[in-house]
This record gives structure tokens, C-alpha cells and sequence, in this order.
């Protein structure tokens, strides 16, 4: 119940239906979802851990406000976390994964994702046969959910823009050139950074 509960919430969340900094009440929560009230604190604690709220002072759970530091701070982690899971994978790649990074479209992948996705990524953070790192990985790309949300306008523009670095970290992977595979993927990373940067309004504190 508590993953049905979190889901529900992030999707009001990252749907804008519930917007930064809105106090979150447990009991009105536990009442609209037909559940009791133990499943929504346990989601409370789950969308914490992935950023997507955060406890006040008072014990009251708000929803995560979007900072420009955090945004960067997100991107310089993930640029580290998702070179390394490139180069791991340039050596660890198999016939099944290799196939799957031939067959992905000639566009950028989104920055951030839930992980359920199919992406450069997800195949990437299997591919690197490093659960822990991957998992550190994930939940940095969960983290940035909410700064992609307000990128909407820009999606379309990366997804182009950033397909020549998707290509190369792709080729690089394949070449099992893990050297090369890091370097783009850090290039990549940071090129999303900068989109991210150019494409969003955010208070520095």
C-alpha cells in the first residue's frame, strides 16, 4: 500500500498538482487515498529519499522546492556516478545490452527518469554489474524529476541537442573503450547540465 500511496503522490508531484513548498497533511492524504494514515507517512519517508519532499523543523512534510545550487550539485553528482557506470559497462557489457544500446532512437535520453524507463541510462547502470553503484545512480536521476518538470519547454531541444553526445557515449560503450566511455559520458552529463541551467529559473537559496 505504501508504494501505491508513493506513487500516487509523486505523480501529483511531478504533475505540478501538488506545487513547491505545499505543506503535505497526512490525515487529508490518508482520507483522499482511502487508506490509513501508516501508509502515507511511509510514503513520506520514501519521497524523501528520492527528493521529492522534505521535512520542516515543525515535523510538517512539504514538497521539495526546486534550488539552482541543488540542480547543480544533482548534475556534478550524477556526472561522476554516470561515468563510472559507463566505463564499467564498456567492459561488462553483454550480447542482450549490447543489442539493446544499438537499438535505441538517435535522440538524447531525458536527464531524469523513475528508472522504469529503457533508456541510454537504465541500460547503462545494468550493464556496469554494480548494484550499489547503480542504485546511487537511479536515485540520483529521480532527484532531478522535478528540475526536468520545469525543463518542459525544453525537452524538445535537448532531445535533439544532445543526440551527437548520446551518440558518442553509445559508440564508446560498444568500442568497450572505457576511457572513451567515461570521458563522453561526463561531456554528456555536462551538457545537460548546461541546458538545465539555460532552461530554468531558480532561486540560488
Amino acid at each position: 500500500m505504501a508504494e501505491w500511496v508513493r506513487r500516487q503522490l509523486a505523480d501529483d508531484i511531478l504533475g505540478g498538482r501538488l506545487g513547491p513548498g505545499e505543506k503535505l497533511n497526512e490525515i487529508r492524504l490518508a482520507e483522499r487515498l482511502g487508506c490509513s494514515r501508516t501508509p502515507v507517512r511511509e510514503a513520506f519517508r520514501l519521497l524523501s529519499g528520492v527528493g521529492l519532499v522534505e521535512a520542516e523543523t515543525n515535523r510538517s512534510v512539504v514538497v521539495v522546492r526546486p534550488r539552482r545550487h541543488d540542480m547543480h550539485d544533482l548534475y556534478e553528482t550524477m556526472r561522476e556516478l554516470e561515468a563510472s557506470c559507463a566505463c564499467l559497462a564498456a567492459a561488462r557489457l553483454d550480447d542482450g545490452d549490447r543489442l539493446l544500446l544499438r537499438s535505441l532512437p538517435p535522440w538524447a535520453s531525458a536527464h531524469a527518469a523513475t528508472g522504469e524507463e529503457e533508456d541510454l541510462h537504465t541500460i547503462l547502470h545494468r550493464a556496469a554489474a554494480n548494484p550499489k553503484l547503480a542504485d546511487l545512480a537511479r536515485n540520483v536521476r529521480h532527484r532531478l524529476l522535478p528540475y526536468w518538470r520545469l525543463m518542459e519547454g525544453a525537452w524538445a531541444a535537448w532531445h535533439r541537442d544532445g543526440a551527437p553526445s548520446h551518440a558518442r557515449v553509445v559508440e564508446a560503450v560498444l568500442d568497450r573503450d572505457g576511457v572513451a566511455a567515461r570521458a563522453a559520458m561526463q561531456a554528456y552529463v555536462e551538457a545537460a547540465r548546461a541546458t538545465a541551467e539555460q532552461s530554468v529559473n531558480l532561486p540560488r537559496s
